[in-house]
């Protein structure tokens, strides 16, 4: 009997100490004052993220004055690694939300976490006032009312400060001659079928300029590689050949086979590939009317305006992931080598002081892309280094790391573009988002007011990690101020035809 008893107390005593727990509670909170009056519902205001939360989209609980939050209990093993985005929509959640800053990082363990209070679209590691994350993804889907609504805005350009400065651009002649182009592209044109050839061409003003995406799966208009013949093919390689620099063109490829390559490593055959690249038309081709041309694909996005013999190659986005071809029939093909080297280059000719004055963040933890797919109405303010105080060896290098950027379209308006960007070199600014020392992954911007340049290692998509690395790059060239798309000297052209 009395070790009956005994037992039993130890039993009790043993189920009165604390048991150990993976109990893991954590709650989210954020700021949303600052836009809750633009939000019709603000049951649309939630949370998504990896880890426990599932990349569902969980709704927030409003806890007033502009706060909402919300606690969530797991078990947790040992620690779990959270990357999660605060996120709303003005309607309802689809797949046009409306993100945060951009995506944060907490490591979580067992016991009560109350993570801090944070501000829509301000991310707390990024307290400078001067780095922007890379906005979330606007639109995902083709054909989506997140689509709709942002084509329904109409364009107005990539600004400092919201305000178009005026008279930057004008209709005049180059001297330089669009003819071949014309030629090429009414020789791939005659060889379509009637069927191929509507799909593909769209008014000149039409809204198919502002369609593209570097997303892998959007649904694109046009006529793609992959429903050509091998001569449709090399006709439309042909457009590309007499409108881009043999430097240009071979990005294109080189970016193209690296595509076929991710597409093997990853499996992703359906997704990726070097065909899965689609040309539209916008207006008839002709020596004195507008019209152009554009290539819109993953990584690759070429936007090719003509009046006359002038021309406007952006927005152009060149991307890649990974950036050199290991092994098989393309083994040694390298995307983005001088870009890399030559903003490297450019930083580190930088004395202290300057380099100071260029370091929006020192840290390089998030992707910094600011104007890519349906950014075209962004406002970016100049920031960093303004270049009117390089020395002459500094203003060379920055020179030469422009021209590979410019240096993509043919060289005659190559060169004329290149003087319209040196005419503005002492409104130039120069930035950068990563390490002082150089080392490691790094963003940089060129922005004046007729230029913007972007260059961002960012996170892996297809291959393992969840950090920016080299592996993975992102570019933009974009003429802000209203004539990315050649929408300004559109705008001219027609205001002086109505006046006739």
């Amino acid at each position: 009997m009395k070790k009956s008893l005994f037992l039993l107390a130890l039993v009790f005593l043993f189920s009165c100490q604390e048991q150990p727990s993976n109990l893991a509670e954590v709650t989210f909170q954020i700021d949303m004052s600052d836009i809750l009056a633009d939000i019709a519902d603000p049951e649309t205001i939630g949370i998504v993220g990896s880890g426990p939360l599932e990349w569902a989209i969980i709704p927030l609980e409003d806890a007033g004055n502009g706060i909402f939050s919300k606690t969530f209990k797991w078990n947790v093993e040992d620690s779990v690694m959270l990357e999660y985005t605060f996120i709303h929509s003005y309607d309802t959640f689809d797949e046009g939300d409306i993100g945060d800053a951009a995506y944060r990082t907490y490591t979580l363990t067992p016991g009560q976490h109350v993570l801090p209070l944070v501000k829509w679209g301000v991310l707390d590691e990024v307290n400078t006032g001067r780095a922007t994350p890379s906005p979330m993804l606007k639109v995902e889907r083709a054909d989506s009312e997140a689509e709709k609504k942002a084509l329904n805005i109409p364009f107005f350009g990539v600004t400092a400060t919201g305000v178009i400065e005026p008279d930057l651009f004008s209709i005049q002649a180059t001297g330089i001659s669009t003819a071949n182009i014309k030629l090429a592209t009414e020789a791939f044109l005659d060889a379509l079928t009637a069927e191929q050839r509507a799909n593909c061409t769209f008014p000149i003003d039409d809204q198919e300029w502002r369609r593209w995406s570097n997303i892998d799966y959007y649904e694109r208009k046009g006529i793609g590689l992959r429903d050509m013949t091998e001569d449709q093919k090399l006709l439309a390689f042909q457009i590309m050949k007499e409108s881009l620099s043999p430097q240009g063109f071979k990005k294109t490829q080189d970016i193209m086979k690296m595509e076929g390559y991710l597409a093997r490593l990853s499996g992703e055959f359906d997704a990726l590939g070097s065909d899965l690249y689609w040309f539209s038309f916008m207006g008839t081709p002709s020596e004195t009317e507008p019209w152009g041309w554009q290539i819109d694909g993953h990584h690759l996005v070429i936007n090719y305006f003509i009046l006359g013999d002038q021309v406007v190659m952006t927005p152009t986005f060149l991307g890649s992931e990974p950036n050199y071809i290991a092994d098989g029939e393309n083994s040694g093909t390298r995307t983005f080598e001088y870009e890399e080297i030559l903003g490297l280059k450019l930083y580190h000719s930088l004395d202290n002081t300057q380099k100071t004055e260029a370091t929006l963040f020192d840290r390089k933890e998030y992707n910094f892309f600011q104007t890519g797919a349906f950014c075209d109405n962004s406002i970016v303010p100049y920031l960093g280094l303004k270049l009117s105080s390089l020395n002459p060896d500094q203003v060379l290098i920055f020179e030469e790391l422009v021209l590979e950027y410019i240096g993509n379209m043919d060289e005659g308006h190559a060169a004329i573009r290149m003087k319209e960007i040196l005419e503005h070199r002492g409104e130039t600014y120069f930035s950068w988002v990563g390490a002082m020392d150089g080392k490691g992954p790094f963003y940089y911007r060129i922005h004046s007011p007729v230029v913007m340049i972007e260059f961002d290692h960012q996170k892996p998509i297809f291959l393992p990690g969840n950090k920016p690395g080299k592996k993975h790059v992102h570019t933009i060239v974009r003429t802000p101020n209203g004539n990315d798309y050649g929408k300004d000297l559109l705008r001219q052209h027609l205001e002086a035809e109505h006046q006739h």
